[in-house]
């Protein structure tokens, strides 16, 4: 009887907890949605909206990076990074060895969504919808980009995927066609977008210092050091000036012209874990080998410097590394019994991030929401890019020296500047940019990745042990993981022969 009181227009109704595709792609502020549901992926990870989205290692969380390195140590087993670290990676480990597959695919569909369908708005520019495209295209290269750095050869799908068969067939694409596809979306977000400061949207310069990134993990020096020049000659971005902390923490991230792609915050709809997870939770927490890195205020290792004083380790030592690194006695706080004590605290290592903390918020806690933007790219980034490019491709010259000297002479740095003589060779100077990158970008989530591309992640994590005793062990096939099992045994079951698990796996 209820079934035949209805009408045909009541029974043919759009679900009214969704969008209608036939009713979408109508207006500028539908590409708004669709450009900002692209963006919101980079904010994924604890608690940037639900911590139902995705765990550590994405958003806010991209530190738990640096527990796979020396740098630092996952203290807990979120999102199995522990177990990743200590080689006991396995198709199905799940946590991140299965979400960065998964999240990343889902980003990439949000993208070609987006690209395939934004000219149905005729009531905008053309010159606006290739901008949103140019947008879009730069997030999906980021995802690629992720995905052939963990992965290796990916499938590649530049359009939105159906039920065919060829969607349904899709093997995994060589890795170097991917980094093609990566590097040809590069360059058309490098052409369509706006050659300005960043604000929150990617801009010209964002996809050159990816491009540069991308280059040069292919190991195309000349090319990698031609684009970061571009970046540096055109001048839309510089060193800050007003205190490294402040790169890493409102409000000296608001119109930082060093910032050049980040996760953005804004609470209480969407804000960062930071605080929470790396003060409160005590997840992440850097090693010794890092801190013992460090080098003395004269610019000297700690074991030749005569500056240095075993009894007071932290006094008179690069100004990073009290900016970087919170150890006994700093203040949490504004009294005294909110000074840190590892030991009462139980943290193993001695040691907590102090990078993209803010005390204001101590104590912190579950209900704790930061807007601290986490940023994945910055104006230092590029300048070591190009003094690294620049050596292995020529080797040292004034202008990769001037390039390093310029971040080591932020006003509240101000270490040694490295002086350039012909006696200054392809090796030495390598050594002098490695290390330098090491401190500079600490817990930034880089370390990992650089030591994969510079081929010593297996020398440096063979010796590494952790604050609980526990002895890292770095194996020759977890350069490049296994993607998910269930991906594998959905292709199996639907006759896929074209999709093949990581080789090792």
């Amino acid at each position: 009887m209820a079934l035949g009181s209805c009408t045909k227009d009541f029974l043919n109704k759009n679900p009214t907890d969704k969008i209608s595709e036939s009713n979408f792609w109508k207006t500028q502020a539908d590409a708004d949605l669709a450009l900002s549901g692209c963006y919101e992926f980079l904010c994924r990870g604890y608690n940037s909206t639900s911590s139902s989205n995705a765990r550590g290692g994405w958003g806010g969380t991209s530190m738990f990076w640096d527990g796979l390195s020396d740098d630092a140590f996952v203290s807990s087993t979120s999102n199995n990074f522990n177990i990743i670290s200590r080689s006991g990676i396995s198709s199905t480990t799940g946590g991140m060895q299965s979400e960065g597959y998964e999240i990343s695919y889902q980003a990439i569909a949000a993208c070609n969504k987006l690209i395939a369908n934004i000219d149905r708005i005729t009531s905008m520019s053309q010159q606006d919808r290739d901008r949103y495209k140019a947008e879009a295209r730069f997030i999906r290269a980021h995802y690629y980009f992720l995905l052939t750095n963990l992965y290796g050869d990916v499938p590649l799908t530049l359009e939105p995927l159906g039920m065919d068969d060829a969607s349904i067939r899709l093997g995994r694409t060589p890795k170097n066609n991917v980094v093609d596809a990566i590097l040809a979306d590069l360059d058309y977000a490098g052409e369509k977008l706006p050659n300005t400061s960043y604000k929150g949207h990617a801009v010209r310069g964002s996809a050159l210092g990816y491009k540069t990134r991308v280059l040069l993990t292919s190991k195309k020096w000349a090319e990698a050091a031609a684009t970061a020049k571009i970046i540096i000659d055109e001048n839309k971005f510089s060193i800050y000036q007003g205190g490294y902390r402040d790169l890493f923490r409102k409000p000296g991230q608001n119109s930082n012209p060093e910032i050049m792609f980040s996760a953005r915050f804004l609470p209480p709809n969407m804000y960062s874990p930071a605080d929470m997870m790396y003060s409160y939770l005590k997840t992440i927490q850097p090693l010794g080998y890092l801190v013992d890195s460090y080098y003395a205020i004269d610019g000297k290792d700690i074991k030749e410097s005569k500056v240095y004083d075993a009894k007071n380790p932290y006094e008179n030592r690069d100004p990073r590394l009290k900016s970087t690194i919170m150890y006994r006695g700093v203040w949490r706080g504004t009294t005294a019994s909110s000074a840190f004590d590892p030991v009462a605290e139980g943290v193993l290592g001695g040691f907590l991030p102090r990078k993209y903390i803010n005390e204001s918020k101590w104590p912190t806690s579950y209900a704790t929401q930061s807007d601290q933007d986490w940023v994945f790219l910055r104006y230092a980034d590029i300048l070591l890019m190009y003094a690294e490019a620049k050596n292995e491709s020529v080797g040292p010259d004034q202008t990769a020296v001037d390039a390093l000297n310029k971040v080591r002479s932020r006003a509240d740095v101000k270490m040694p500047l490295l002086q350039f003589d012909n006696a200054l060779t392809k090796s030495e100077f390598r050594d002098i940019i490695r290390h330098e990158r090491r401190i500079e970008l600490a817990l930034e989530g880089q370390r990992y990745f650089d030591l994969k591309r510079w081929g010593l992640i297996k020398e440096v994590m063979d010796k590494i042990k952790d604050p609980d005793g526990a002895s890292r062990l770095f194996m020759a096939r977890d350069t490049l993981w296994p993607v998910p099992q269930s991906e594998v045994d959905m292709a199996k079951s639907l006759g896929n022969d074209n999709f093949k698990q990581t080789p090792g796996f």
